[in-house]
Order: C-alpha cells, then sequence, then structure tokens
C-alpha cells in the first residue's frame, strides 16, 4: 500500500503540474540527454554540440528531457493543541507517521521537497532540496525540535509561504485546523498560487458532544484556560475551515486519532486516486 502511494503520488504531481512543462527543452538545463538534431532558428546557441557539428558539417543542438521534479511544501503545526489525544494516538503521532509516509513517497521521486513549521509564528523554515536521506533527516529534526510558540496562527505561516515560495507547487497542511480564523485571505492567495492539500488531523472528543443541555468544564490545551462550554450551542457550530476549503474549491484528507496506520494509507491512496481520476488543477 505504501508503494502504492508513492506511485499514485508521483502520478498526482504530473496530473496536476502537466501544464506547467515543455515536452522538452534545447538547454543546458535538462534532466538528462535524449537525442541530437540539426539546428532550427530560435535554439538556444548554449545547445550547440559542437562535436556533432564538425562531424557532419551541420549545426546540430542537444536535446534533454526537461525537468519534472516539483517542489512539495509541507507545512507544520507544532502548535499546543497538536499533543491531544482522547484515543489511541495524540494527533502529534498522526501528524508524525504521515509525514514521515509523504516525505518519503515525495523524495524517493526526485522533488525538491521543504518545510515549513509554525505555530503562532514561523519555527523553522527549510528551504526545498532534492534527496530522499537529506529530507528523511530533515523529518527527523522537525519532529524532535520543542517549538518556542505554543498557539496556532495560519496567516503567520501562509503569508510567509505566498513570500518564499514564488513557482507552482504541491503545499501539505499539517494540521488539525483549531486556530483563530484570520487566515482566509492568506489562504485564498496561497491556494491561488499552488495546490493545496490540507490534511486534517481531528480527535473525535473534540466534535462529538451528547446532544443534551448542560455544561461541560473544557481547557483549551494552546492556552490553558477552563472555562465552561453550553453544550446545546456547541453544535450549532460549524467549523470555519471546513466552510472556507469548500469556498476555495479545496479538497482535504480528514484523519483520526482513534484510526491506525492501515486507515490512513488506505485514505491517503484513495484521495490520490480520486484526484487522479478528476485530472490537473482545479480552477479558483
Amino acid at each position: 500500500m505504501k508503494k502504492r502511494i508513492r506511485l499514485t503520488l508521483q502520478r498526482l504531481i504530473e496530473n496536476l503540474f502537466a501544464g506547467t512543462f515543455s515536452s522538452y527543452m534545447n538547454a543546458l538545463h535538462g534532466l538528462e540527454f535524449d537525442e541530437l538534431r540539426q539546428y532550427q532558428p530560435g535554439d538556444d546557441c548554449k545547445a550547440i554540440d559542437w562535436k556533432a557539428t564538425a562531424k557532419t558539417g551541420r549545426l546540430h543542438v542537444r536535446m534533454k528531457f526537461v525537468d519534472k521534479r516539483v517542489t512539495i511544501m509541507f507545512v507544520i503545526d507544532k502548535s499546543r493543541s497538536e499533543k491531544f489525544g482522547s484515543f489511541i494516538h495524540t494527533k502529534e503521532e498522526v501528524q508524525a507517521a504521515i509525514l514521515s509516509l509523504l516525505v518519503h513517497a515525495a523524495s524517493e521521486a526526485g522533488n525538491e521537497i521543504g518545510f515549513l513549521t509554525f505555530t503562532d509564528r514561523v519555527e523553522n523554515f527549510m528551504q526545498p532540496k532534492a534527496g530522499e536521506k537529506e529530507a528523511l533527516i530533515k523529518v527527523r529534526t522537525i519532529l524532535s525540535e520543542t517549538p518556542s510558540g505554543s498557539y496556532t496562527d495560519f496567516h503567520v505561516a501562509f503569508t510567509f509561504l505566498n513570500e518564499k515560495i514564488l513557482q507552482p507547487a504541491l503545499v501539505f497542511i499539517l494540521s488539525d485546523f483549531l486556530a483563530p480564523y484570520n487566515y482566509e485571505q492568506s489562504m485564498k492567495t496561497l491556494s491561488y498560487f499552488h495546490e493545496v492539500i490540507p490534511v486534517i488531523i481531528s480527535d473525535r472528543m473534540e466534535t462529538t458532544l451528547p446532544y443534551a443541555r448542560g455544561f461541560l468544564t473544557v481547557q483549551d490545551m494552546e492556552t490553558g484556560v477552563i472555562k465552561p462550554l453550553d453544550i446545546s450551542t456547541a453544535h450549532e457550530k460549524f467549523l470555519p475551515y471546513m466552510i472556507l476549503l469548500r469556498k476555495l474549491n479545496i479538497d482535504h484528507i480528514s484523519l483520526f486519532t482513534d484510526e491506525d496506520e492501515e486507515l490512513w494509507v488506505k485514505k491517503i491512496s484513495e484521495f490520490f486516486d480520486r484526484r487522479i481520476r478528476r485530472g490537473g488543477r482545479r480552477r479558483r
């Protein structure tokens, strides 16, 4: 199943960014040598093969396959709420398992992998680079680092990423999406220039409440504040990020702390399959 994720992820990348690439390029920056052909008006002079030109008496250029690797960014929520878990795993543990799985699948195909960790500030930014071994080392660093912030601010992370990543990229956002709703415009900008895939990691205790009247005493994981929660009105509140994702036409993957790794892998694989069947990037 994990091998299938690697293959479907690479097919998804090719489908999403098919329009970004040409079939060939006759410059010095291709992925690998393909063939020689006679010079045509408009060809780059730097691509002329002088040995073939000398042998044949006619100008020849070296054709190379275009480099179809893409930039993949992993945006990772390191706020305190990720440490919550009322079932088998904490959200942080699910996040670690999924991050390792996706990075391994993405880097194996030679894509450039970058990382952004955040709380209410940017905690760490690692420039996109190719190399499976280096990417997995960075994952271990990210999982072991202690954040300086406790809260969640998506606007800070999205604004930073919009300024740093200027070429079309595939952006995975790993978070529970429990945050102040101040990021509509910055997420809209991010999804306009990049293909965004939120991986929403939730605990059912956060959203499953009994249909009853009364109050529960709850504690905010990020602020530490203990306060009463009116159960009857809590059911009426719809999660704002779900409305935004629908509005921006963004698909997402939903994972839960009471599920096992086999189910997570199955959900991710099926998500990639659906996206491949649908075809290229959605128009925003």
